[in-house]
């Protein structure tokens, strides 16, 4: 069955097969990027390295950040189903080699392996799903597939609580392995591809490289951490201004560039870019760094750090199902406005939390759902807006753009905020006059007992009104979602977004029937 016919056969059961494999494919990878912030102190604990502890993030991130726009384009030429094998083998390869690192240098390095396998995984998914759906039923399956993350997000902390506690760390990376190869498993058996008219088929990877050494660069400047010299600072904010001045000339003069300027410029295009932007440091942000306020400042426990994030993305899940109907009904433009508001006022609740640590958990639950709520008409209009805006041959680039943004400022935002806080926090300590105090032993309750209860005090404190300032940024940066949404396609799908997804675009994608 070609993929046109498929869009028109909503109870295929090949389709249902296929669908299912991708969210299975979308939920571990939604599970991973949440179920290592609970597990952090621990790791901490475990392997030292709190001075660098924002790379097991920002790495991870960056990781995917970079490879994304390379594995757009290779969807658009090799096919989507081998790249999506590809992702998901080395996503579970360094998940297990995540799992059995001995130093926190080699966990930043096995999570970027980890996340080079995540970077085909995110793309590739909404790629796929909008050759084999319509517009209209696109909304639909964006809806559903934005549930199961924000489902996977909720298992996620609770889970990664849980596994620290009872079991170990080392758990949180190897238990998505097992669904990733069932997924895989299922895609091998259900989906035949072949491109039959073959496109330009040159990758641009000089763009990717210097895409790759200046966003390291950048993030090596803002994780430099508070003893870094101002030279060595300076040095990496010329160096990534200067070979991302490159690679933008660059791009504009190859003939296959990894990020095609032209398209990002779109409005639409860049109005979701930006948005995407937005939504990822924010997203991350919170993820990182309410655990961090839980176990640090209010001395509770990595379940009931998992359990803080609960309400996030439970309310993200519920959100995306009203989303759809908005987005249909009123347009792509007024959803995101409603989304980026929601996320700011929400925002405001946490940043009131860390400033009256008493109220925290009760104004956290109260702005994590408002969050949540926010980000489920957000990013799906983000991605809608983007893939109405193109054509077929086009859409791989333009979601691989969209979601490499998004992981963009889920790194450069932790990695940033990472800078807030570990400048603001060693500031904090010494000019408290906290020179010497074990701080990690702060961040777990079971350890507490190593410190004085002035020294936990001075430590505690210091941390809150650190975290204080980095939420004041994330507050700022919710405001960036409502602004951006301005630029989204403001219309809703007319009568075309019944027809198939794109009656132009080679029949290419086929799947297989299911056996007697």
């Amino acid at each position: 069955m070609t993929s046109s016919d498929s869009t028109t056969a909503s109870n295929n059961p090949s389709r249902v097969m296929v669908t299912s494999a991708l969210l299975l494919a979308m939920a571990v990878t939604a599970i991973e990027q949440t179920v290592v912030s609970t597990a952090m102190t621990s790791i901490i604990a475990s392997l030292k390295g709190l001075d660098i502890y924002p790379w097991v993030f920002s790495s991870y991130l960056l990781a995917c950040t970079v490879s994304t726009p390379i594995y757009g384009k290779l969807a658009d030429i090799v096919g989507r189903k081998l790249l999506l094998l590809f992702g998901l083998a080395l996503f579970s390869l360094g998940s297990i080699l995540s799992g059995q690192s001995t130093s926190m240098g080699m966990l930043i390095a096995m999570r970027v392996l980890q996340g080079l396998g995540a970077g085909a995984v995110g793309p590739i998914v909404l790629t796929m799903m909008g050759d084999l759906f319509t517009l209209k039923e696109r909304a639909v399956v964006q809806s559903l597939f934005s549930g199961v993350w924000g489902l996977s997000s909720i298992a996620g902390p609770a889970l990664g609580g849980w596994l620290t506690d009872h079991l170990s760390w080392r758990w949180v990376f190897y238990v998505t392995v097992p669904f990733s190869l069932l997924s895989a498993f299922i895609l091998v058996l259900y989906v035949r591809e072949e491109i039959k008219e073959k496109p330009d088929t040159s990758i641009d990877w000089q763009g990717a490289s210097m895409l790759a050494i200046g966003t390291s660069l950048l993030l090596l400047a803002v994780l430099q951490g508070p003893h870094a010299s101002l030279m060595r600072v300076a040095l990496c904010l010329v160096g990534a201004t200067v070979v991302l001045a490159f690679f933008v000339a660059w791009e504009r003069r190859v003939r296959n560039p990894v990020l095609p300027l032209d398209l990002v410029a779109r409005k639409p295009i860049a109005a979701s870019i930006i948005m995407s932007f937005a939504i990822g440091t924010l997203l991350f942000g919170i993820d990182t760094y309410i655990p961090l306020f839980v176990q640090g400042v209010l001395g509770g426990s990595a379940t009931e750090a998992g359990r803080a994030l609960t309400p996030l993305f439970l309310s993200w899940a519920i959100s995306v199902f009203v989303s759809v109907r908005v987005a249909i009904n009123l347009g792509f433009r007024a959803t995101g406005l409603a989304g980026g508001a929601l996320a700011s006022v929400g925002t405001a609740f946490m940043l009131a939390g860390t400033q009256w640590p008493s109220m925290a958990p009760t104004l956290f639950f109260v702005g994590m759902i408002i969050v949540g709520l926010g980000f489920g008409p957000g990013s799906l209009s983000c991605v809608l807006s983007c893939q109405h805006a193109v054509a077929w041959n086009q859409r791989g680039v333009a979601t691989a753009a969209v979601t490499f943004f998004r992981t963009m400022g889920g790194a450069l935002g932790v990695g940033f905020l990472g800078a807030t806080l570990a400048f603001g926090f060693g500031h904090r300590l010494e000019s408290a006059g906290a020179k010497g105090i074990d701080v990690i032993a702060a961040l777990r309750p079971e350890t507490h007992e190593l410190l004085s209860s002035d020294q936990l005090a001075i430590v505690q404190s210091s941390l809150g009104h650190t975290l204080r300032d980095v939420f004041l940024q994330m507050l700022v940066v919710a405001i960036v979602i409502v602004i951006a949404a301005f630029g989204l396609v403001p219309g809703r799908p007319g009568p075309a977004a019944d027809a198939p997804a794109d009656d132009t675009h080679p029949d290419h994608l086929e799947l297989a029937a299911l056996p007697d």
